[in-house]
């Protein structure tokens, strides 16, 4: 990452969570997936490509991305699966009683592949930020310390340092002199919210001192970037 040249484009910064890039292609027939978080993610990397804003990419991301791929993939095509065995079951059975039909779910068929898609386009604009030799301790010092995003009785070692990777990264940026909106995607919204939706303390007082947004959302993001 070159915070001078990022700082000299003069646009918005996104840093983006491994879960929320995983969103893009998870399964769709969960009821967590959400029309609009689905569209703004489709709208927000046509304006990547446009240049309209800068994503970064933490290297821990990239690694855990890596990791989940194709499990992702593989979880979305076999819950897709299922919806069609489910309707071929229903619409026998309405057969039965005397109303037979099909349903056409044909457009399904590469639902997945095109997923995929959308988020090798995204991966093609995201910019890979390497920790600096400090963060590791200062993410392990944050789990000892229970400060969010760690969670008490959670592995929260790989969370920490993507986060803390993000606040060393803004950190250069502002001092670059970048004035832009820079906003924190991640819809692991427990480690960063409370029950009662509101941010927690320790995240509060990070963001605020570097002047930085949080979305929960794909939705929020894109509103939060101003595009």
């Amino acid at each position: 990452m070159d915070p001078k040249a990022i700082a000299s484009a003069g646009v918005p910064v996104l840093c983006i969570d491994t879960c929320s890039l995983l969103d893009i292609m998870r399964d769709p027939t969960r009821e967590s997936a959400r029309v609009h978080d689905r569209q703004a993610a489709v709208d927000l990397v046509a304006s990547a490509e446009a240049g309209q804003f800068i994503c970064l990419m933490a290297e821990q991301v990239a690694i855990e991305f890596a990791e989940h791929d194709q499990r992702v993939q593989e979880e979305a095509d076999s819950n897709l699966r299922k919806v069609r065995e489910q309707i071929k079951r229903i619409n026998l059975l309405s057969a039965v009683y005397g109303a037979p039909g099909t349903t056409d779910l044909s457009h399904l068929d590469d639902h997945v592949a095109r997923a995929r898609t959308i988020v090798g386009r995204w991966l093609a604009r995201l910019e890979t930020v390497v920790p600096g030799s400090g963060a590791p301790a200062r993410a392990f010092a944050r789990v000892n310390a229970g400060r969010a995003p760690a969670q008490r009785g959670k592995d929260s070692t790989k969370d920490c340092l993507v986060y803390e990777t993000y606040l060393e990264a803004v950190g250069h940026l502002r001092d670059a002199g970048l004035a832009e909106p820079i906003v924190f995607l991640s819809s692991n919204t427990r480690e960063y919210v409370t029950e009662g939706s509101i941010l927690k303390p320790d995240i509060v007082a990070d963001f605020e001192a570097l002047g930085v947004d949080y979305a929960p959302n794909m939705s929020a993001a894109k509103q939060l970037l101003a595009l």
